[in-house]
């Protein structure tokens, strides 16, 4: 006996049985390669993934199972022929499908985001992965609209940082006039903006009084609209989603939402690697119903050759006695006198230039202090928020909006930025990135996002002239060349190389 089920007062479904075996349909034993503490060495260990929630699962000699509705295609897809006709539709129409969904394209938006946002609607939950440059953010801002103007509904916006935060709302002011409540004391459970980041130590968390009000805010809201999901899944997010009981609809949105190797979730291989490492994802908003490649963009990588890294001298003493060895080798590397004045040339040849590197403490502090100032004007993306420095180093605090206004003033010839800047930001008229780190596509192919806007962008990279191997840099430099040409593989590649003496 096996009896699935959708309980609307937690908004997940539960599967009940006297089967035993079935939990092995609900589990999938993974091999990984990582550090193991307890050997103090990296090696490979076994994992039982689990879809199911956590908690006592026997009773009576009944096995009891609690899962997100984003599994509802899963579930039915394996257990269709063991459970009874009501209850299949009654998990189609109450987790999968939506009551009722609009057909009638909105005017603010292309054919082709009509066509996947029409489609979307026709489900409940929802998961949409597409390229930088398509429009994500006029996306989400017109069915904040539609679902809070033209419905009437409560909606929650939900993003990982400020700067995400920022985007939307002001895009949702700029395009439609609606003012969306993103400090804390001001939510008030009609259309607001909440952030992960900070929630967890905040009173809306620990305090007891103050945490229940804030589960009775949340149960509220009748549609969830996530951007940049994948970053948004930690203990604070889902604590979010949890409590958003009362919610008809759940929909996320991203450019990378498998934020490892930036590919489509969805279920044609049953719980394949990507599905399960996406679990979390999966739980709340279902598979990939839009993934959406670049198309109709000209990319050029430039490799820029250079003596500065067949000069590099490491320090190979200081580098085993850290604790840290990627760091050390990229601080070392990007600290490096030659290699600095490396990256003062490529910002003059290829001005507006878009630097991600999460290192502020030393190297872009480094950069800032001993070389950039007095040559350039800056644009700094940190944590701390948009910070300018004029050509005489003078420091201001700048606005989202304002800082696209420098730069389309012609302001700014570089912009530097921690990981605060790898995603959702929309400046304008940028197609120049260096790229020097990242390894997984959440970084790579999201800071790549910030120039793949308009209809050409120059990514640039660095490399000694001869064959010389370089210490985590080399290695990295070829994922990432390997990653972009599969993710960009339907766009238009040319391959530069330009020697250092001719920038």
């Amino acid at each position: 006996m096996i009896s699935i089920k959708y309980n609307r007062d937690i908004n997940k479904i539960e599967i009940v049985t006297d089967d035993p075996s079935v939990h092995y349909f609900l589990e999938s034993k993974q091999s990984s390669y990582q550090y193991l503490p307890w050997k103090k060495q990296y090696g490979y260990t076994n994992k039982t993934i689990k879809l199911y929630d956590p908690g006592k699962h026997t009773y009576n000699g009944y096995f009891k199972f609690t899962l997100g509705i984003g599994w509802a295609g899963y579930l039915l897809g394996i257990f269709k022929e063991k459970i009874s006709k009501d209850e299949y539709d009654n998990i189609i129409h109450s987790c999968v499908l939506a009551d009722n969904y609009r057909t009638t394209p909105f005017s603010e938006l292309r054919d082709y985001q009509n066509d996947d946002i029409l489609f979307m609607l026709k489900y409940r939950v929802g998961l949409m992965c597409v390229n930088t440059g398509y429009g994500k953010t006029q996306v989400i801002a017109t069915l904040v609209n539609y679902a809070h103007e033209s419905l009437g509904k409560k909606v929650l916006l939900v993003c990982p940082s400020n700067k995400a935060r920022d985007e939307l709302v002001k895009r949702c002011y700029n395009l439609f006039g609606l003012t969306v409540s993103d400090r804390e004391k001001e939510v008030n459970g009609h259309l607001d903006a909440i952030i992960t980041s900070g929630l967890k130590n905040s009173l809306r968390m620990k305090d007891p009084l103050v945490c229940s009000n804030f589960k009775k805010t949340l149960a509220g809201y009748d549609w969830v609209l996530v951007d940049e999901v994948e970053y948004t899944l930690n203990d604070a997010g889902m604590f979010i989603y949890d409590n958003c009981i009362g919610a008809e609809r759940f929909y996320a949105f991203s450019g990378t939402a498998d934020k490892e190797g930036g590919e489509a979730i969805n279920f044609s291989n049953g719980l394949s690697e990507t599905v399960l490492r996406n679990k979390d994802l999966v739980k709340y908003f279902g598979p990939s119903l839009v993934y959406r490649m670049p198309l109709n963009i000209k990319l050029t990588t430039i490799r820029i050759l250079t003596e500065s890294l067949d000069n590099l001298k490491l320090d190979h003493e200081k580098i085993d006695k850290s604790g840290n060895i990627y760091t050390e080798i990229l601080n070392q590397i990007w600290m490096d006198h030659n290699v600095c004045n490396t990256v003062c040339r490529i910002i003059k040849k290829f001005p507006l230039c878009f630097i991600p590197i999460n290192n502020l403490a030393y190297i872009l502090n480094n950069w800032i202090n001993n070389y950039f100032i007095g040559k350039f004007r800056i644009l700094l993306i940190c944590g701390e928020g948009y910070i300018y420095y004029d050509l005489e180093g003078n420091r201001i605090r700048l606005s989202l909006q304002e800082s696209c206004d420098y730069i389309k003033n012609g302001l700014v010839d570089v912009i530097p930025s921690t990981s605060s800047g790898y995603r959702a930001l929309d400046f304008p008229g940028l197609k120049n990135i260096f790229l020097i780190t990242g390894k997984i596509a959440g970084v790579t192919l999201q800071s790549i996002g910030r120039v793949a806007r308009g209809s050409h962008m120059n990514i640039i990279t660095i490399e000694p002239y001869g064959k010389r191997k370089i210490p985590v840099y080399t290695k990295g430099a070829e994922e990432r060349d390997e990653m972009i040409r599969g993710y960009y593989q339907y766009c238009d590649i040319t391959d530069r190389v330009i020697d250092e003496v001719d920038l």
